[in-house]
C-alpha cells in the first residue's frame, strides 16, 4: 500500500490545505493490483509536495477552480462520444507535485494516497467506500496536505536515516533529508525537525507482533516522529 504515514499524528485541521490535486494523468497514480504501481513518487500518502500549478485565473480566461473539460486524469474513460457534452467527472484546477531539492518551497505532506484501482483491479470511481477505507482520493480530486503539526512516517518518507534533532529539508522524490543545524546554509528551505525515531521488528514478533488473525504487522523497519512547519 502506498502509505508512508503511520497512525500517530497531532495537528489542527486549520493547518490542512484542501485545494490541490496531485499532478499527473490517468495511469500515473496508485494501482494496488499492479506490483509496479503500488507506490509512486507523486501518489503516495506521506509525500512532501510543492505547488506545481497555482494559477487560479490565467490572463484572458475566466476564473474556474473546478475543471469539467479536461479528461487527462478522469477514470470515466472516453468522454467524447456523441451526446456527451463534457467530462462530468470534475477535477481541481490547482495541483501539487513532490519536492525535488532543498530549495523547493514545500507546501506540506499529503495525508491520503491518490489511487486509481484497488488490489482487485476495480476502478475506485465506482466504489467510494473502498476508496475511503484505503485512505485515498481519486486522480483529479483535491488531496489534503498538512502544512504544520506532528506526524509519524516510515523510512520510505526520508533519506539516509536522519538523526533525532536533525533539521528537515526537502529532498528528491517527495522525501525529506535531515541535516545538522550547523549545516543549514543560505538557500536551504527548512521545514521541520526530527524529534524521535524507533524501529519496528514485526517479522520476529518482538515489536508489534501478531494480530488476532495470526498475521504479522505491516510497515516493519525504521520510523520517525517529525515536527513539520511548512508555513
Amino acid at each position: 500500500m502506498a502509505i508512508r504515514l503511520l497512525p500517530f499524528r497531532d495537528y489542527s485541521e486549520h493547518n490542512v490545505v484542501n485545494l490541490f490535486k496531485s499532478a499527473g494523468n490517468k495511469g500515473d497514480f496508485i494501482d494496488l493490483s499492479d506490483s509496479d504501481k503500488q507506490s509512486t513518487a507523486n501518489g503516495d500518502a506521506g509525500v512532501f509536495v510543492k505547488v506545481s500549478n497555482g494559477d487560479l485565473n490565467p490572463e484572458g480566461n475566466d476564473w474556474n477552480p473546478v475543471d469539467v473539460t479536461t479528461n487527462s486524469a478522469s477514470l470515466l474513460g472516453k468522454t467524447n462520444y456523441p451526446h456527451v457534452g463534457r467530462n462530468v467527472y470534475p477535477q481541481a484546477t490547482l495541483s501539487v507535485t513532490g519536492v525535488e531539492n532543498h530549495q523547493d518551497q514545500c507546501l506540506g505532506i499529503t495525508l491520503r494516497q491518490t489511487v486509481e484501482k484497488d488490489e482487485n483491479g476495480e476502478n475506485l470511481l465506482y466504489n467510494p467506500i473502498k476508496k475511503d477505507e484505503l485512505f485515498g482520493v481519486l486522480p483529479g480530486e483535491a488531496v489534503p496536505v498538512l502544512s504544520r503539526g506532528l506526524i509519524t512516517v516510515t523510512d520510505a518518507a526520508v533519506y539516509q536515516n536522519p538523526a533525532v534533532g536533525s533539521v528537515l529539508v526537502p529532498g528528491p522524490n517527495g522525501k525529506v533529508s535531515g541535516i545538522s543545524p550547523a549545516s543549514v546554509a543560505a538557500g536551504y528551505n527548512t521545514i521541520g525537525t526530527v524529534i524521535a525515531s524507533g524501529f519496528r521488528n514485526d517479522y520476529e514478533g518482538t515489536q508489534g507482533g501478531e494480530n488476532v488473525f495470526g498475521n504479522q504487522g505491516l510497515m516493519s523497519g525504521k520510523y520517525y516522529i517529525l515536527k513539520i512547519d511548512c508555513a
